[in-house]
C-alpha cells in the first residue's frame, strides 16, 4: 500500500478501503460533484461510493474485480478491455489498489485515461508525490488533461487500532485529477490544498 514499512501482511486485491470520511469532501472542496454521474471502479464493500452520494452525486455506478458484498453494480477489471455497463459517465472516482512498489498506479492512470469522453473527470486518490518519478511524466507534466493535484494535509487512517492506541498513519496522500480537454491549447495544472476545515 505504501512505501513505508507497516509490520502488517498486504491485503488480497490491495482491499484498503477508505474510511477516513473527511477523503471525498476533500476532493468536493475543489471539483463540484453535485448532479454527477461517476463510475467508482474499485469500490470495495462501498464507503467511497456513499461518500461520493452524501457530497451530491446523482448516481455512483459500481464496480469491482470482486465481489466485496457491498451492493455494487457489477463486477469488473477495470484494467481489461471490457467496458462498465453504464453507458455513460461525467467523472471516474475512485482510491485505486497500488499493487506491490506502486506497479498498478500507471495502468489505473492509463485505463482511467482511456475511458475518458471530453469534458469528463479521472479522480484518483495516490500517494502525494506519485507524479514525482520522471518515468511517470507521460500522466502528469507531458500530459494535456493532467489538470490537478489536492494535496491532503491530513494523513488517512487506512486501519483502526482495536489496542487503545490512536493511529498514526505514515502515508501522505493527493487527489489526482485529469479532464478530458475539449480546448486546443493545454491549461497548466494547479495545485490545492484540502480539507480547508478540520474534519
Amino acid at each position: 500500500m505504501g512505501k513505508h514499512e507497516t509490520g502488517y501482511v498486504r491485503v488480497a486485491l490491495d482491499s484498503y478501503p477508505t474510511i477516513s470520511p473527511w477523503v471525498v469532501p476533500a476532493l468536493a472542496e475543489h471539483i463540484d460533484l453535485r448532479g454527477l454521474t461517476v463510475h467508482e471502479p474499485a469500490c470495495g464493500k462501498g464507503l467511497m461510493a456513499s461518500a461520493l452520494r452524501l457530497c451530491g452525486c446523482a448516481r455512483v455506478y459500481c464496480s469491482d474485480i470482486a465481489d466485496h458484498g457491498g451492493g455494487q453494480d457489477e463486477v469488473l477489471d477495470f484494467l481489461s478491455d471490457r467496458e462498465p455497463s453504464l453507458a455513460n459517465s461525467d467523472a471516474i472516482i475512485t482510491n485505486p489498489p497500488y499493487g506491490e512498489r506502486g506497479k498498478l498506479i500507471a495502468p489505473w492512470i492509463e485505463a482511467g485515461l482511456r475511458r475518458l469522453r471530453p469534458g469528463g473527470l479521472l479522480c484518483l486518490l495516490l500517494p502525494v508525490d506519485c507524479d514525482s518519478a520522471a518515468c511517470r511524466k507521460a500522466w502528469f507534466a507531458d500530459c494535456p488533461d493532467f489538470a490537478l493535484k489536492i494535496v491532503l494535509t491530513k494523513r488517512i487512517v487506512w486501519f483502526k487500532r482495536s489496542d487503545g492506541e490512536r493511529e498514526s498513519p505514515k502515508e501522505n496522500h493527493a487527489w489526482f485529477v485529469w479532464q478530458r480537454s475539449v480546448f486546443k491549447t493545454r491549461r497548466p495544472p494547479a495545485i490545492a490544498y484540502a480539507p480547508k476545515v478540520d474534519a
